[in-house]
């Protein structure tokens, strides 16, 4: 889990916590400390509390939990002790995420991005499968996908975003639902699956986060081949719990089963799950489970717009060749002609249109994607990246934090997308930190931490990401970097340009060292 504390990024899955894009050494128990204080914001702690956390079965004195927090402070730069708070005679308490994240964002997208949203928000969780049952869980997290997909095309519900949700399940029971109300989540919609005869037994509950209480709850039993009337029917059941009038024409436009058949739909999800991950040739074999979802079921719009999603990514995206993006193009047109209600084929042409430089027409598919479906996280993102490279840097940003307040729980390249918008608004630094947040960088990222580095100033900071990412490419050069770039005015393009030449990019001298390139996904 990743966590924004004031201009601090808490990591604790690799259990870092980095500063302006670079890593803080942090004592072992100061890291506990923080990470404890992280998942329990709002609340005041009391110090045995704190005690059993950091140091269980320990006797130790107050003096060592002073120090911990004076540490703790000095780490994320809490010099105002406006985020570990003290509460006299009772212990401390940490600042919330949101407010955390609120100070770090300029007021006109602090609201946006951390105020609750007038729409009843609703978490569904990965339903529990039997682990033996190796067909069940990729047709059930698919299921759930699509809940969540349908969902989001009603305009009086927003949904947390599926990567979010099922990283939200990674919890125990427990900091499931402190996580979801910490969230902004109202509702968590659950289910539990049991193998039948010729199908499956699904019980699905729907519960107030705040106090715990059942808000609907049902028993669904139904042949494997009717997976794609269960998931519309809970999604309709969910949105009736929720809400007195829903929109019903939302969801009749919404998109078709995703494939005819069963075998189809789960070559798809593998598909999809594939081009998700890393690793070596994980694109290509989601290739050939698209393709093999074609076979079965030749008129899947979806399968036809994730087949062209991945022929970009396996050619290079906006480097691939002119040839390969045409098909691509081509492929996604036929998929949105199949499935024209189907936001996803609607974001995908968008992007693909985007890598040929066809703006206008990316353009018209990103608003098409975004008027079928306003909460779909990954669809706020990628049309506020749009937005940002054609120069209107505060849209941009406004959508991607609608984004990240639907998906807190981000992958890697909602930091990539971000940055790009800050960089473009001439917020440098706050570009250089979102850069810096991602996982795997590649040449043409250190390019542009580079460039950010050095328009803030920080040339000894530029100097190094410019050698890196030159021992990754050797032939890079600051031209070929800025005639690769997407941005759309000339004078953002040119400001990447001074960056880089501040930064001594074609001059810097390679690294002894050879580096493992890591390319990043997304």
């Amino acid at each position: 889990m990743v966590q924004q504390i004031g201009s601090a990024v808490l990591d604790l899955e690799r259990g870092t916590l980095r500063r302006d894009g670079e890593i803080v050494p942090v004592r072992p128990k100061t890291f506990d400390l923080l990470a404890f204080l992280a998942r329990n914001p709002g609340r005041v702690l009391s110090k045995d509390e704190l005690f059993e956390a950091v140091w269980p079965g320990i006797i130790v004195t107050e003096d060592s939990l002073t120090q911990c927090i004076h540490d703790v402070r000095k780490c994320i730069g809490d010099e105002t002790q406006s985020l570990v708070r003290t509460v006299p005679r009772r212990g401390y308490m940490f600042q919330t995420a949101a407010d955390s994240l609120s100070a770090s964002l300029p007021p006109a997208t602090a609201a946006v991005a951390v105020g609750r949203t007038p729409e009843p928000m609703v978490a569904v969780l990965p339903f529990r499968v039997d682990v033996d049952d190796t067909t069940a869980k990729p047709l059930f997290d698919g299921a759930v996908e699509e809940i969540i997909n349908a969902l989001s095309y009603f305009k009086t519900i927003a949904v947390l975003a599926r990567h979010s949700a099922f990283a939200l399940a990674q919890y125990s029971d427990q900091d499931i639902w402190a996580t979801a109300e910490r969230l902004g989540v109202d509702y968590v919609a659950e289910g539990a699956v049991k193998s039948a005869d010729d199908g499956y037994d699904v019980r699905v509950v729907l519960s107030e986060t705040a106090s715990g209480r059942s808000v609907w709850a049902q028993t669904f039993s139904f042949k494997t081949s009717e997976i794609f009337a269960f998931q519309r029917t809970v999604a309709q059941r969910i949105a009736t719990a929720l809400v007195a009038n829903i929109e019903s024409a939302a969801m009749r436009r919404t998109s078709p089963a995703p494939a005819a058949n069963v075998e189809a739909y789960i070559h798809i999800l593998r598909g999809i799950a594939l081009l998700r991950s890393y690793g070596e040739g994980v694109n290509q074999q989601a290739r050939d489970h698209l393709l093999q979802a074609l076979e079965r079921d030749p008129d899947s719009g979806l399968a036809h717009a994730y087949l062209a999603l991945a022929d970009t990514i396996i050619g290079g995206y906006g480097s691939a060749p002119r040839s390969v993006l045409d098909r691509a193009r081509d492929r996604a047109l036929h998929a949105t002609a199949l499935s024209p209600d189907e936001a996803r084929c609607h974001r995908i042409l968008a992007l693909i249109l985007l890598y040929r430089g066809d703006l206008n027409a990316a353009a018209q598919h990103f608003a098409r994607a975004l008027d079928l479906n306003p909460f779909d996280a990954d669809t706020l993102a990628q049309t506020g990246f749009f937005e940002a490279i054609r120069g209107h840097g505060e849209t941009g940003l406004t959508l991607l934090d609608q984004a990240i307040h639907l998906n807190p729980m981000h992958p890697p390249w909602y930091y990539f997308d971000r940055g790009e918008a800050l960089l473009v608004l001439g917020r440098y630094q706050e570009a250089a930190t979102a850069f810096s947040c991602l996982p795997r960088k590649d040449a043409w990222h250190l390019a542009q931490l580079s460039a950010c580095y050095a328009l803030a100033g920080d040339t000894e900071k530029a100097r190094v990401c410019a050698r890196e990412g030159r021992q990754l490419k050797p032939g890079l050069t600051i031209q070929a970097i800025v005639a690769d770039l997407r941005l759309e005015r000339i004078e953002d393009r040119e400001r990447i340009r001074s960056g880089l030449e501040r930064a001594g990019w074609d001059e810097t001298p390679l690294l002894e060292t050879p580096l493992p390139a890591t390319p990043l996904k997304g």
